[in-house]
């Protein structure tokens, strides 16, 4: 069992092979060399051992065939408001008033 922070330095990456569909240089942590990731409370940022973890926020943007379909889907529920509205107003203003219901 590692004693300080070189001790836990020594045995950072695990002694297995990594799988071959890993890049040539990737290793495994070893259970020890876990210890040697650390955040920073203010800014959340991941370390380790005391270099910065890079994460990359991915932005999704529609492309125009997903704009197409958004759009199609707006007009779509307008088409039914105004249909529902308009038969509401034919309905309810009518002089005979709303059908009975049965």
């Amino acid at each position: 069992m590692a004693r300080d922070w070189n001790d836990i330095r020594a045995v950072r990456y695990s002694p297995m092979t990594p799988p071959a569909e890993w890049p040539p240089n990737v290793r495994p942590i070893s259970t020890e060399g876990v210890s040697l990731l650390g955040i920073d409370p203010a800014t959340n940022q991941l370390y380790w051992d005391g270099k910065q973890i890079v994460l990359r926020d991915r932005v999704v943007t529609l492309g125009g065939f997903e704009r197409f379909f958004v759009a199609l889907a707006a007009i779509g529920i307008c088409g039914i408001f105004v249909t529902d509205l308009l038969f509401w107003v034919s309905t309810f203003a009518s002089s005979e008033g709303p059908p009975p219901i049965r």
